[in-house]
């Protein structure tokens, strides 16, 4: 409850502040409007910002989910076959050193100017931190407690469900929470470019034409799905991860 009323309190600090520093100064709307115009901006265009955010949050979450269950594959298929990590990592390693926003174009051509490209912008930005964590957790495993197993003829299977899952959990928990904030941003830089709806599409046309609290109003919105996003999953990790602490 503390926690709560010291953010509550920093919160209504940093908009009071904001709020008197436009105003004091006169500062114009197209350029930095204060927090009430920001909020009139927001209760007038809600249908068209709601509407929206369920296209991004659709986005981000089929991206979110495609990227780690790939990791979280490849990194299963690691404990039975170190071979594949030294095929995987280099491509990773390199897809990770490209820009986001410089390959963001090619897969709009790749996939269309649809939904499918923003989807593939989600994914690739949350797979390479994805994949790190949830390694992290396959090379903790205990190799004693593998040979262990595989000693009493446990098949993959029984491998995966009754070691393997338990033990990286904490780091793939880790993996989703990073993952879930990028998500987000990896929808957003696929609506920059050639999208037609989305909160990114919003943000980028109407800062073409200086509307300046609609492009706020949309930023906001789009950092409280990222931070829902990334309490759901610290609200899910609570209840299922109760035998260790946590991997921040």
């Amino acid at each position: 409850m503390d926690k709560i009323i010291r953010i509550t309190l920093t919160l209504f600090v940093f908009i009071l502040v904001w709020y008197l520093v436009v105003i004091t100064l006169r500062i114009p709307t197209y350029i930095l409007p204060d927090p009430i115009t920001i909020f009139k901006s927001l209760t007038v265009n809600r249908l068209a910002i709601f509407t929206n955010s369920i296209i991004t949050l659709k986005e981000s979450f089929l991206g979110f989910f495609i990227a780690n269950i790939i990791s979280v594959t490849i990194a299963l298929g690691i404990v039975f076959n170190k071979n594949i990590e030294n095929t995987i990592m280099p491509f990773a390693i390199t897809l990770k050193t490209i820009p986001i926003i410089a390959i963001t174009p090619l897969l709009v051509v790749w996939f269309g100017p649809g939904e499918y490209s923003k989807i593939a912008t989600a994914a690739l930005i949350c797979f390479f931190p994805s994949l790190v964590n949830v390694l992290r957790g396959v090379k903790s495993l205990d190799r004693d407690l593998v040979n262990f197993f595989k000693a009493y003829s446990a098949n993959k299977i029984q491998l995966i469900k009754m070691l393997i899952i338990p033990s990286i959990l904490p780091y793939l928990f880790a993996a989703l929470k990073i993952s879930s904030s990028l998500a987000v941003v990896g929808a957003l830089v696929g609506e920059f470019i050639g999208a037609n709806k989305g909160l990114g599409f919003l943000i980028i046309s109407n800062y073409y034409t200086l509307n300046t609290p609609y492009v706020f109003s949309s930023i906001i919105i789009s950092s409280l799905i990222g931070i829902l996003f990334y309490y759901a999953i610290h609200f899910v990790e609570k209840r299922v991860v109760t035998w260790t602490a946590t991997i921040d």
